[in-house]
């Protein structure tokens, strides 16, 4: 199904929200289906995930791929028979894209805490600079989870022509106030690990034991209890489940491009943006999804369709966890095929 796979490097400077410019800046991508005429769909991923939607399948408990295959395929959502869907690895995010652990040219040296503090913003600069080189002025739909929904709905009010829809999966115009405090911590509390050594940590060691720490409290934010229940043989075996997904994401994800990665989302704030936004957008919450709840996530469609846009809000019932919104996705089937068979 995989069409094409690869990393695209930038030809022009990438100008950053906090001042400078990003040189060389690379993209990795994957894409499903055949261009042709509109019908190219950009999917953007959450913030421990990669841009591989299908897989493979990792070694490990913690799978950055992989998340998007009851969203992808034929008579589901997203469906690469009739779509071109670009699946792309957000800026900052350690599988391929322009990252710390990305080798800087002139030194030989990782980036490491050297490359300054992203935001959505910059991450939707990259996905738009990408497009362009794809020749790609216009595209169906921005299809976003979580972190990459907010990058979505960011990208759709800076450049308002480049998209007719957005279609945004667990997310809101931005955090709890309660987690955007604590997520946005995340980089104090890496800072204070002796073995964080300021950012500058032999690749492949660095603050292990923090990072496993911040990571299963991070899970504990995607998972509720309902769903544990449902999915494991009893709380310890979910408890173990938790626990082997933070040992093994501690040894792959970068604590630089984490804490990029947590500011992104924890300073995401897209209030002031919104009436921007020109495209239709389709906003789907999870009953009890905690980092998107759907009080936020209705606030969002609210200040939307105050500011004249073609909103829509779909709610999942039952146990839709923020990290579970993907799992089962046929009760989002109807709604997100009929907004995209919409779309002019």
């Amino acid at each position: 199904m995989i069409q094409a796979t690869g990393t695209h490097l930038l030809t022009v400077p990438l100008p950053l929200e906090e001042g400078g410019l990003l040189d060389g800046a690379q993209v990795a991508y994957e894409t499903y289906g055949e261009p042709s005429g509109e019908n190219s769909v950009v999917l953007l991923h959450d913030m421990a995930q990669s841009h591989r939607a299908l897989g493979p399948p990792e070694s490990s408990a913690y799978q950055p791929s992989g998340w998007g295959r009851e969203l992808i395929g034929e008579k589901r959502p997203l469906d690469p028979t009739s779509l071109h869907i670009i699946s792309m690895n957000l800026l900052g995010s350690p599988f391929g894209t322009t990252s710390p652990i990305t080798e800087d040219p002139f030194t030989g040296q990782t980036l490491g805490p050297a490359l300054p503090p992203l935001t959505t913003l910059d991450m939707a600069r990259t996905v738009a600079a990408l497009l362009r080189s794809m020749g790609l002025r216009r595209v169906r739909a921005l299809v976003g989870v979580g972190l990459g929904g907010q990058v979505a709905l960011r990208l759709a009010a800076l450049f308002p022509e480049l998209t007719a829809g957005v279609v945004t999966i667990g997310a809101a115009r931005m955090l709890p106030e309660a987690l955007r405090a604590r997520i946005g911590q995340f980089q104090q509390i890496l800072w204070l690990d002796p073995e964080y050594k300021e950012g500058f940590y032999r690749h492949g060691a660095g603050p292990l034991r923090t990072m496993r720490k911040l990571r299963l409290e991070y899970l504990r934010l995607l998972y509720g209890r309902e769903y544990l229940a449902a999915r494991h043989r009893d709380i310890e075996a979910a408890e173990r489940a938790l626990e082997a997904d933070a040992e093994d994401f501690a040894k792959i994800f970068d604590p630089n491009a984490w804490i990029l990665m947590c500011l992104a989302y924890s300073g995401c704030d897209l209030t002031e943006y919104l009436p921007k936004v020109q495209a239709k957008v389709l906003l789907i919450a999870g009953a009890s999804d905690v980092l998107a709840p759907p009080a936020r996530v209705r606030e969002t469609y609210h200040l939307l369709t105050a500011s004249g846009v073609q909103a829509r809000y779909h709610e999942l019932q039952g146990a839709s966890d923020h990290g579970a919104l993907l799992t089962e996705t046929r009760r989002m089937h109807g709604p997100v095929r009929d907004f995209l068979r919409r779309l002019r």
